[in-house]
């Protein structure tokens, strides 16, 4: 009786070089798009960073006495926008830190994507609350979506230190 042929898994490659191959192909890609990105993100800061501070030298020639009636004047608006830009560079620093890691380590930690989501949630109340237009349900909406992005991070942080402390497991064989 011959023995009849086993069949192939799914995690079993038909053709083992080739499978090499093409994951080969794959990191390379993937190292090349990574390394083309990184000047494209230094140069968003850059122009992130520039565009706060000429809006800071625009800012100089408009601050003047505040009106006495309840308009808004032009240095308020001005600061406001500021403000907003400054937020955005901070917000723009924490994703290229989230994917300066990935480039390093190829690997994203979610504590790092609910920092940056922390500081975008973040921006936008001390905006609303900054230029005083918000209602109370937007307000509110916001603050609870801060505080369960918070209570996330908190568990990611209690969590990952729980896992550094465990003894790794040996490998089975």
């Amino acid at each position: 009786m011959a023995a009849e042929p086993q069949a192939q898994t799914a995690l079993e490659a038909p053709n083992p070089g080739l499978r090499r191959v093409v994951f080969s192909l794959y990191d390379r890609a993937i190292e090349f798009v990574i390394l083309g990105v990184i000047p494209l993100m230094l140069v968003a800061l850059a122009f992130a960073f520039i565009e706060a501070l000429i809006g800071t030298a625009h800012m100089f020639p408009l601050i003047q006495a505040f009106a006495t009636d309840d308009s808004m004047s032009p240095d308020e608006v001005a600061l406001r926008e500021l403000v907003a830009r400054v937020l955005d560079v901070v917000i723009l620093i924490e994703l290229f830190n989230t994917f300066m890691e990935y480039a390093r380590t190829r690997h994203i930690r979610i504590s790092n994507i609910l920092d940056v989501t922390i500081v975008f949630a973040l921006r936008e109340i001390l905006i609303k609350l900054y230029a005083q237009v918000f209602s109370s349900v937007d307000l509110l909406a916001l603050c609870v979506v801060v505080i369960v992005l918070v209570l996330a991070r908190a568990i990611t942080s209690v969590t990952a230190d729980r896992d550094a402390k465990k003894p790794s497991r040996p490998a089975r064989p």
